[in-house]
């Protein structure tokens, strides 16, 4: 009987989900704007559309730009969900230079690079210093497998925002963060502007009595008809930085519906980065092994 009421319960939740997608299609050819939906039933919507995998296998084509030019590199990844994430990188000639595996307390590298061969063993916290990011095992797995980053649908509040044919959730903060834009979170708009807009010393005594994630806004773009996740932008007043994370060309597989095209840029004081990939080929649940032999001759590093 439980069972029976489950099923009956998910495939109600299911159809409704599909109205929602059919009436803004309707919505749209008819050049009116999006329904007004509440944050949970965006989530709802993304939810019943995100694909659901165990293993992972993919090549890349990627290209990474900053002040100091561009660098192309082909990559082979692969992931065992929630466990390791496991890369090799090569340049266009296709011979190894690099081999990654990230596992959800430690980070290992070995640069075979010729005149840079060494190894390292450590944490996160040096992968972020490397990145001037903050980074985390399951934000580098978001980030890969094309989910909006860093969700998380049961303590994350929002506000819900129609942006053009888009639905923006924006994080909802406190008191402190309006004192320093000078926006209250109902006032955002999807693609405003949140620089610090607060006297220098206003700026140094709430950073003081604010941890690093108190001075966090959250933004996260779902397409209005078919919920892909298009979007992430994360706007870090405690360090001044941001990230922005686009997602494109979004295919239907038999598992979901997957980007083949991602965007990262990241803003810092200290410069920035753009860094593009094109997913070339995909397949799922294999169970892969992570071959991860560090040669004798090379030396061990605490920093990338």
């Amino acid at each position: 009987m439980q069972s029976s009421s489950l099923s009956r319960w998910l495939m109600m939740a299911f159809c409704g989900l599909t109205l929602l997608g059919c009436s803004n299609e309707k919505r749209i050819a008819k050049g009116k704007p999006l329904r007004n939906l509440n944050p949970n039933q965006v989530l709802e919507s993304y939810a019943a559309t995100a694909v659901d995998w165990d293993w992972l296998g993919m090549k890349i084509d990627a290209s990474v730009e900053t002040k100091a030019g561009v660098d192309s590199f082909k990559a082979t990844i692969r992931i065992a969900k929630d466990s390791v994430i496991w890369v090799s990188l090569s340049p266009a000639l296709g011979v190894e230079v690099a081999r990654l595996m990230l596992e959800p307390d430690s980070v290992h590298l070995i640069s075979k690079i010729p005149g840079n061969r060494f190894y390292f063993a450590g944490d996160y916290e040096a992968l972020s210093d490397w990145a001037d990011t903050p980074l985390r095992f399951l934000d580098i797995q978001d980030i890969l497998t094309g989910c909006p980053m860093g969700l998380n649908e049961i303590e994350d509040k929002f506000n819900a925002r129609i942006d053009q044919n888009a639905y923006a959730l924006i994080s909802k903060y406190k008191r402190r963060v309006k004192r320093l834009i000078g926006i209250n979170d109902h006032a955002v708009g999807p693609n405003d502007s949140l620089n610090i807009q607060a006297p220098d010393r206003l700026y140094a005594r709430v950073k003081k009595r604010t941890d690093d994630d108190g001075l966090l806004i959250k933004r996260h773009w779902f397409d209005g008809l078919t919920f892909d996740p298009l979007k992430d932008q994360f706007d870090d007043l405690y360090y001044q930085r941001s990230l922005i994370i686009t997602r494109s060309e979004f295919e239907a597989l038999e598992v979901g519906r997957w980007p083949q095209e991602i965007h990262l840029h990241v803003e810092t004081p200290d410069g920035s980065l753009d860094m593009t990939w094109d997913v070339m080929r995909m397949r799922f649940d294999r169970a892969y092994d992570f071959p991860f032999e560090i040669p004798e001759d090379y030396d061990r590093r605490t920093g990338f």
